[in-house]
């Protein structure tokens, strides 16, 4: 059972901080110490105030749960939720989402940064539009040691009025899933699978997301990704092996992650409030991904064969 940060009494609350949030941000970590200041920083630094801070730590082992605490301890804004297990990532960015309680949700890893106006620029666009979904801004690499690095950033028509339009470029393989640390209306959110237990779910979320209405994209950089060699996507190299890092623990030896990112969209469609002729549409476009991924989905089935056949190898070779 996760166990909450006590609230010290010295505990100070920020001007125009309201005790309802209007923003919920969400910050699923691991083992996060070394960058997870700066990330707090620039979270707590936000020119919009009327936030909260859902941190939850999957059993850390390094000093993420002090660090977590004694900012706990000095902004009521902060929750802290630590994990006595690891559960993964996927279930880690779920958590974060279940235990926000804001009309608006923006997740945040624990190595990048935002600037100071992030929140209150996105927040400003959803205000204004009640029928967007999702704000978020044009963004920036940073190494280890926040210099700037080479940014390569994707167009995709995410505000065309047409569903299978935004559904199509977001289904894409070649785009870097940045909206996703976007503001995002929870209530749409919730009505999403989240985030699944599976590589790549991310996109899943943003496609189902786009069912739901367009999202606006802010022309000036706010948001600092940050690269270096402990991100996820750089230890595990194919999304089946990814999987270690989603059930801790776990072989992967039956994954077939394309199929299940196949499955994902087709079951968000049948979710999503589309009329027949939005529906339609997409399931052609879902047509055009087999096509497309095609060599991905064989794959798959090649590496189960693999490790199907793989004891039988060991067992030949230790003759």
């Amino acid at each position: 059972m996760a166990i909450s940060a006590q609230q010290s009494e010295a505990t100070r609350l920020p001007v125009g901080f309201n005790s309802k949030p209007k923003v919920s941000i969400g910050m699923p970590v691991y083992n996060g110490a070394r960058y997870l200041r700066t990330a707090l920083d620039s979270v707590l630094g936000q020119n919009y105030k009327n936030l909260e801070l859902v941190i939850c730590d999957n059993a850390s082992t390094d000093h993420t749960e002090d660090i977590c605490r004694a900012y706990a301890d000095q902004d009521s804004r902060v929750r802290y939720f630590r994990s006595p297990v690891n559960h993964g990532i996927t279930w880690n960015f779920r958590q974060v989402v279940l235990r926000s309680s804001a009309e608006f949700f923006l997740w945040v890893a624990h190595d990048d940064v935002l600037a100071p106006e992030y929140v209150q620029r996105c927040l400003e666009v959803l205000e204004r539009d009640p029928g967007l979904v999702l704000c978020y801004s044009a963004g920036l690499n940073i190494d280890e040691d926040g210099n700037r690095t080479p940014h390569d950033e994707l167009p995709a028509r995410i505000g065309s009025p047409e569903a299978h339009i935004r559904f199509r470029d977001l289904i894409r393989m070649n785009h870097m899933c940045e909206p996703i640390f976007g503001v995002i209306r929870a209530d749409v959110l919730r009505k999403t699978s989240i985030h699944g237990d599976f590589p790549d779910s991310d996109r899943c979320v943003l496609a189902e997301l786009a069912l739901h209405g367009p999202f606006h994209r802010v022309s000036e950089p706010l948001f600092f990704h940050r690269e270096h060699l402990g991100r996820t996507t750089r230890q595990f190299a194919s999304r089946q092996q990814r999987l270690a890092s989603i059930h801790p623990g776990r072989e992967p030896r039956f994954v077939f992650p394309h199929f299940r990112q196949f499955w994902e969209y087709l079951r968000a469609i049948h979710r999503a409030p589309l009329n027949w002729r939005q529906r339609l549409l997409c399931h052609l476009e879902m047509l055009r991904w087999v096509r497309d991924n095609a060599g991905r989905l064989l794959n798959d089935l090649k590496f189960v064969a693999y490790q199907i056949c793989r004891p039988f190898r060991v067992a030949l070779d230790a003759r």
